[in-house]
């Protein structure tokens, strides 16, 4: 059975998804579907054993790198048999973790988790950022990096992880890219980036992208319509749904579905908050990260 020789561990909200969709296109590399198995972190899932977990690479052709890319896997204080089960099973395997601002992560995550409630009641959060950090800890607590990484260190060696702040992905996606290819032993002459960068599952499109959704689900339900949709560019489609939302849903209550924004004392907070924790960080990877206390 095949088994992944690398992993995206996290963070969530941090440009995992934006990553995942890049390494698809390179013809060595094989990711799994689910993006997210969550298997090492989720007992349910771990639960199906091994075998379940290598199917999900079972389609890869024996010469490509096979990859996962679970977020959970930085929640440890959630998870905390995460590594144990991890090293147990891939002791060989190669980590990459991906940061971000801690207070700007945090409400990404926010409101990533506030649209999807919408569909999965068991993603459901408070009614205000302020309410959700005090009755749900993983929303801070997978902003504290450094004691994920001193969880992981307690069983693999710091040649096995290749950290990266978001920024380089999304300011320098071809280097950066060039990079992780190199560290999981994939062709980095191949440029993923050539064809179109990505920004996946950016979370300020969150909220404007489920209004557009209600408004137009009845039209979503007419036979035939979604064929005929492809067919027009974007910008059309774009132009169609400002007219509806200005002519047809004038009264459109759309702050229902708006995340209200953090207030500016809780910001303050965390940033305090997080202020020794990214200075232990940036000393570990040596990393300037003054810009995280801002």
């Amino acid at each position: 059975m095949i088994k992944p020789q690398f992993i995206i561990i996290g963070a969530a909200k941090s440009g995992t998804t934006t990553l995942y969709q890049y390494l698809c296109r390179h013809p060595q590399i094989f990711m799994s579907t689910p993006k997210e198995p969550d298997f090492f972190s989720v007992d349910t899932h771990y639960d199906r054993g091994m075998d379940w977990y290598e199917s999900l690479f079972g389609q890869a052709k024996p010469d490509q790198i096979c990859g996962e890319a679970s977020t959970t896997y930085s929640r440890l204080q959630q998870y905390p048999h995460t590594v144990e089960r991890l090293v147990k099973a891939l002791p060989e395997v190669k980590l990459i973790y991906i940061m971000r601002h801690p207070v700007d992560r945090a409400y990404s995550f926010y409101i990533h988790r506030f649209k999807g409630a919408r569909h999965k009641p068991e993603l459901a959060v408070e009614k205000t950022f302020e309410e959700t950090i005090v009755k749900q800890s993983e929303f801070i607590d997978s902003s504290f990096y450094f004691y994920q990484i001193e969880q992981y260190l307690k069983f693999y060696p710091r040649e096995s992880f290749l950290f990266l702040p978001m920024e380089d992905l999304i300011q320098r996606p071809h280097e950066t890219i060039c990079q992780i290819l190199t560290f999981i032993g994939a062709d980095p002459q191949i440029n993923l980036t050539e064809e179109s960068t990505i920004v996946a599952n950016k979370a300020e499109d969150d909220s404007e992208w489920f209004v557009r959704k209600k408004m137009t689900s009845s039209f979503n339900k007419i036979p035939g319509f979604e064929q005929l949709k492809a067919f027009f560019p974007k910008s059309w489609k774009d132009q169609a749904y400002q007219w509806l939302r200005r002519a047809k849903y004038q009264q459109w209550k759309s702050q229902q579905y708006m995340p209200p924004p953090m207030l500016a004392e809780t910001r303050q907070m965390l940033l305090e908050k997080f202020r020794q924790p990214n200075q232990q960080l940036a000393e570990f990877l040596n990393w300037d990260l003054s810009h995280w206390n801002r």
